[in-house]
């Protein structure tokens, strides 16, 4: 069996973007508060979060628990379309890189070679 050409995997990407129809950028984190009343410490929560940066600032929303299973939903399919971007990214500039001439791929060797190569020590 051959592996799929690179447009094939980039269609098969942006067929699965297509696919996601619901996201909420962000990460949804957890808080608990501890409190001493008198000689006890009493726990309050777990609270969830949404947070996300926006305008240079970092917003927090508090999730309610009726609300948590949709927003973490949402998140996870961000995080997913993300990916997924970046993935078609990569394969898009692998795919202009073997498009170019060899004098082209020799000055920029650096560039278009797999990341993942152990370089030598001087």
């Amino acid at each position: 069996m051959t592996s799929p050409s690179i447009q094939q995997q980039r269609s098969r990407i942006l067929e699965e973007m297509a696919l996601i129809d619901r996201m909420i950028r962000g990460h949804v984190s957890q808080q608990t508060y501890h409190k001493k009343r008198g000689d006890q410490t009493v726990t309050q929560g777990p609270y969830f979060l949404l947070q996300r940066r926006e305008n240079g600032k970092n917003n927090c929303q508090r999730v309610g628990a009726e609300e948590l299973d949709s927003i973490v939903f949402g998140v996870e399919a961000y995080a997913r379309f993300q990916e997924l971007a970046d993935r078609y990214a990569q394969l898009t500039e692998q795919m202009t890189w073997n498009e170019q001439s060899p004098s082209v791929k020799k000055k920029f060797q650096r560039f278009w070679r797999s990341s993942s190569r152990k370089r030598r020590s001087a």
